[in-house]
C-alpha cells in the first residue's frame, strides 16, 4: 500500500501551513454569509458530504488508494467524530450565536487542549508554562466575552459550543498522532470529512431543517463553494500533510495565524467591529499559544 507520510521540502511545507491558515481564516466570515440562507444542519451537511467527494477522487486521481487497513478503522472513526461532526457543527453554531471573528479566536485555543490530551494520550509532560499558558488563554476568552454576557442571550451558549468544538479538535489533533498511517492524507481526510458527515446527515433527517436550494443567495452559494473547495478541501489537504511532515511546533505556529485571519477577515467582509476587548484577547490567546510553544522549543533536541 502507497505511504501516507511522503516528505515534502521545507518551501513546500510551508506554502501549505500558510495555505492552511489562510483557508480557515477566511471560512469564518464564509460561514457566516452561508447562515444568511441555510440553516446550521443543512449547510454541514452540504460541506462535508461535497468535501468529502473531492477529497477522495482527488485522492484518487493522484493513484492513492481508497481502502483502509481494517485495524485503523476504529482511530479514524474517533478522530473523525472529533475533528469533523463535533467540531464542525459546534464551530458553526458559534458563528451564529456569537460572531465570525470571535469564533475565530476561541477556536484556535485548540493547541492548548491539544496539550492536555497529548499528556495523557501521548506521555507528554504539563509544565509550568503549558498551566500559564492556559490561564492565558482562559483570560483572553473571558475578556472576549464578557461585554457579551450581559448584551446578548445568545452570547454564553455560542462561546461554549465554540470552546467545546476546540476542546474536540485539539482531542481529534492527537488521536490522529497516535498511530503511524499507511493511507495518503488526501485520502484521510476524505474519508474523516465523509464519516462525520453521516451523524450529521442523520440527525439533520431526524430534525425539522429543510434544505431550499431555490432561497439560497448568490452570495452565500459563493460561500458554499469557498467552504467546499476551499476550507475544507484544499485546508484539509494541505493540513494533513503538515501534520505528516513537520513537528508539532511547526504546526502550532500555522494555529497561531489563523485567529488573526479570522478577525481581520471578518472585520472586512462583515464590518464586525473591532474594539479593545478583541484587540487584547487576541493578545492574550496569541500570548498563551506562544507561550506554549516556546516551552515546546526549548525542550526540543537540536
Amino acid at each position: 500500500m502507497r505511504k501516507s507520510n511522503a516528505p515534502v521540502s521545507p518551501q513546500v511545507g510551508y506554502t501549505l501551513l500558510v495555505t492552511t491558515w489562510l483557508c480557515w481564516g477566511f471560512s469564518y466570515p464564509a460561514t457566516a454569509f452561508v447562515l444568511e440562507s441555510m440553516d446550521v444542519w443543512s449547510s454541514r451537511v452540504v460541506v462535508m458530504t461535497a468535501a468529502a467527494a473531492v477529497l477522495l477522487v482527488l485522492g484518487r486521481m493522484q493513484g492513492a488508494s481508497l481502502a483502509v487497513p481494517r485495524s485503523h478503522w476504529r482511530d479514524l472513526i474517533i478522530a473523525a467524530i472529533c475533528n469533523m461532526a463535533i467540531f464542525q457543527i459546534c464551530m458553526t453554531y458559534g458563528v451564529q450565536l456569537l460572531s465570525a471573528g470571535r469564533t475565530s479566536v476561541i477556536i484556535y485555543t485548540m493547541p492548548l487542549w491539544a496539550g492536555i490530551f497529548a499528556h495523557f494520550l501521548l506521555g507528554e509532560r504539563l509544565t509550568r508554562a503549558r498551566f500559564l499558558a492556559m490561564a492565558l488563554g482562559l483570560v483572553g476568552l473571558v475578556v472576549l466575552i464578557w461585554q457579551d454576557l450581559s448584551h446578548l442571550r445568545n452570547a454564553p451558549l455560542g462561546a461554549g459550543l465554540t470552546l467545546f468544538a476546540a476542546v474536540f479538535f485539539g482531542l481529534g489533533v492527537v488521536w490522529m498522532k497516535r498511530r503511524l498511517w499507511q493511507n495518503d492524507p488526501t485520502i484521510l481526510a476524505g474519508w474523516q470529512l465523509l464519516i462525520g458527515a453521516v451523524p450529521v446527515t442523520l440527525i439533520w433527517s431526524l430534525g425539522d431543517a429543510t434544505l431550499s436550494l431555490s432561497s439560497i443567495s448568490r452570495e452565500s452559494w459563493l460561500a458554499i463553494a469557498y467552504l467546499i473547495i476551499i476550507a475544507n478541501a484544499l485546508a484539509y489537504f494541505s493540513w494533513f500533510r503538515v501534520i505528516a511532515a513537520f513537528p508539532a511546533t511547526v504546526t502550532g505556529i500555522g494555529a497561531m495565524a489563523v485567529p488573526i485571519v479570522g478577525v481581520m477577515a471578518s472585520a472586512w467582509l462583515l464590518d464586525e467591529k473591532l474594539g479593545w476587548r478583541e484587540w487584547l484577547a487576541l493578545a492574550l490567546i496569541i500570548s498563551a499559544l506562544a507561550t506554549n510553544l516556546a516551552s515546546t522549543l526549548r525542550r526540543a533536541p537540536a
